[in-house]
């Protein structure tokens, strides 16, 4: 892909961001929110659009956390590269790897920089007479 000057703006682009993102110049971006795969080891079954299509995709890691963290830490580095000094970064996880994340991140884009924690509660909690707590949460690290 060839490298451009200016970054077009109003464009969605689909697929692997590693891909555009070589492309893009640097400190262009204003604001990133990132909504990897999970690391969560599941298969996701999605009914989608008006004819109720289903949709499935996998969020499975051979090779575990190492190979989830080596596929991943390249994009961050791209979305570092790309993001303007004043800009904003947001990362959607969970709690399966969000403590891998925020030390990666810590790295990458300095533990001085790490702003706030932000936990999702996806669902009330349920099954309180359990013998663990629930897992109804997601992470937003900024």
């Amino acid at each position: 892909m060839t490298p451009v000057r200016y970054l077009e703006t109003g464009v969605l682009h689909c697929g692997d961001n590693i891909d555009i993102l070589g492309a893009t110049p640097s400190e262009c971006v204003d604001l990133i929110y990132l909504d990897p795969p999970f690391f969560s080891n599941r298969t996701y079954e999605v009914i989608w659009g008006e004819e109720a299509e289903l949709r499935s995709f996998k969020d499975r890691w051979a090779g575990g956390i190492d190979t989830y963290l080596d596929w991943i830490e390249p994009r961050l580095r791209h979305l570092h590269r790309v993001l303007k000094r004043t800009g904003s970064f947001y990362l959607h996880c969970d709690p399966h790897a969000s403590h891998y994340l925020k030390v990666m991140l810590d790295g990458i884009f300095s533990v001085l920089n790490f702003r706030n924690e932000l936990v999702w509660q996806r669902t009330p909690s349920k099954g309180l007479m359990s013998r663990r707590f629930a897992s109804n949460h997601d992470l937003i690290l900024v």
